[in-house]
């Protein structure tokens, strides 16, 4: 790389320690703001007098003129920092009370540096040879997100300032819609009353056990969002191909059945409503990427990209957060730090891009030796820092899913020849495998929302109708009859 001439501010620089040396306030404010290494080697005496000044300050002594000269001869410094020269930082200061705009001045000189630095480490490594694209584009990424975040770091605020921003907040809050939305429309009545919408920069985790449905519910949430606000969504598909995502979909718009969608057998009513569900679905903006076991590299990259190519992107789906490889040689020794670093990036990326990050996972064995066998936080798989990163975390819950188990543990015990796991139970992978018959049952699921940053939590019912991959809300009446049965439950039956 070609030797450059690193960028600085040395008027700046001085103005700063000037500043420092009239006012003690301003001597904290830049000892709080500003590190040794912000100083460039432009001028090396400034560098040389912030170092004695934060001796000085570490060892509750003042800060002034005479003080600093007698830090700096202690410290043995060349005489290049003359009496002069402090004088003449003292001299430079018009006032004390700008520090705050040079101390400005100095940091992003010195952002810009490291980041020009940084780019020269990036070409070295790519000197040596890029073994993997997506690991090399990831690095840098990481890299450069670092400088860029210290460019980034704000002051302290007034509590005046922050007061009146919480109340044009909440002057919003009551210009909302009858939904009481302050985020996207999630598609579900009590859903939407529980959380205020999806809300931007938030990371959402969404988790079942395999089979439940949890898949399905992030593709139903992804279409509501994308035709309800009419604002183009993101739906990453780790497992299942962009086109078998889109089948479902279109089995739950039409209300038909997935398996005649699948064989082609259809009625010439089927067919009609297939037709109208394709049109519905190509009016909305949503976006699919099907890389299967996709790198988190990657998929942070095209979330950048479609951002940037559609500023009103709304809403990012993940399916799933087990999926997503953090490198190109996983350690499963490692994995759960693995998790930890890719959940972090999911709440970084959502704030980045001022968007709602819904981010699919599973619940892991543990929550099957729980009392009813419904889940809780503690049954995230592989890290507790998943629950740290979230805003929000659903867990999905079904009394029939281990109705079913039960029942298939017995017929599968009638049959010891058969090698094949039972319906609805985990094969090796921990996956359990789709029902061989068409369920056109409706089945009751809770959506736990065990935690919520800013709203409620409590649980939302939903029905689900696993031939047509579709969740709806309950009828009033099917809310009451459901309250009663868990009140039964409960045992607040009367008696």
């Amino acid at each position: 790389m070609p030797t450059i001439t690193l960028p600085s501010n040395v008027e700046a620089e001085k103005s700063v320690l000037g500043a420092m040396l009239i006012a003690s306030d301003a001597a904290d404010i830049a000892l709080g703001s500003l590190e040794e290494s912000d100083f460039s080697n432009a001028e090396p005496r400034n560098k040389m007098i912030f170092h004695a000044m934060k001796i000085l300050h570490d060892n509750d002594r003042p800060i002034d003129a005479q003080t600093v000269i007698d830090e700096l001869n202690a410290l043995h410094y060349d005489k290049s920092v003359t009496p002069q020269y402090i004088f003449e930082l003292v001299d430079s200061v018009i006032t004390p009370e700008n520090v705050d705009h040079y101390i400005s001045m100095v940091r992003d000189q010195s952002v810009l540096r490291q980041l020009l630095l940084k780019f020269g480490d990036i070409q070295e490594e790519y000197n040596k040879g890029v073994q993997d694209i997506s690991t090399f584009i990831s690095r840098s990424n990481d890299l450069i997100a670092e400088i860029c975040q210290k460019r980034a770091v704000s002051e302290m605020r007034a509590v005046k300032e922050i007061a009146a921003s919480v109340a044009d907040n909440i002057s919003k809050s009551n210009e909302a819609d009858t939904k009481g939305l302050i985020g996207l429309d999630t598609g579900f009545k009590k859903l939407n009353e529980m959380t205020h919408g999806w809300r931007k920069g938030d990371l959402i985790i969404l988790a079942a056990r395999p089979s439940v449905g949890k898949t399905t519910l992030g593709i139903n949430l992804a279409f509501q969002t994308a035709a309800r606000e009419r604002v183009p969504v993101a739906f990453f598909s780790l497992e299942m191909t962009a086109e078998q995502v889109v089948e479902k979909l279109i089995a739950c718009r039409a209300m038909v059945p997935g398996d005649h969608i699948t064989t082609g057998y259809l009625s010439t009513t089927e067919k009609r409503k297939i037709s109208a569900a394709v049109s519905e679905i190509s009016r909305t903006q949503l976006y699919f990427d099907d890389t299967p076991n996709a790198k988190l590299g990657d998929i942070i990259s095209k979330a950048h990209r479609l951002k940037k190519e559609h500023s009103d992107l709304g809403f990012i789906v993940v399916d799933y957060l087990g999926r997503i490889r953090y490198s190109d040689h996983p350690n499963i020794a490692q994995r759960q730090q693995e998790i930890s670093e890719i959940s972090g990036a999911l709440k970084t990326l959502a704030r980045e891009l001022d968007v709602p990050v819904l981010c699919i996972a599973q619940l892991n064995r543990n929550v099957d030796q729980n009392e009813n066998k419904v889940p809780s936080l503690s049954n995230l798989r592989d890290s507790g820092s998943i629950e740290q990163d979230a805003d929000v975390c659903m867990l999905l819950y079904r009394s029939d899913y281990y109705t079913s188990l039960g029942q298939k543990a017995k017929d599968k015990g009638k049959n010891q020849n058969q090698n094949k796991p039972a319906e609805g139970e985990e094969n090796e992978e921990g996956e359990a495998p789709e029902k061989k018959k068409d369920d056109k049952g409706v089945s009751e699921t809770q959506v736990i929302v065990a935690k919520n940053r800013k709203g409620q939590t409590g649980i939302v019912h939903l029905v689900f109708q696993k031939a047509y991959s579709r969740f709806d809300d309950p009828t009033p009446e099917y809310e009451i009859r459901m309250a009663q049965i868990e009140a039964s439950r409960n045992g607040f039956n009367d008696e």
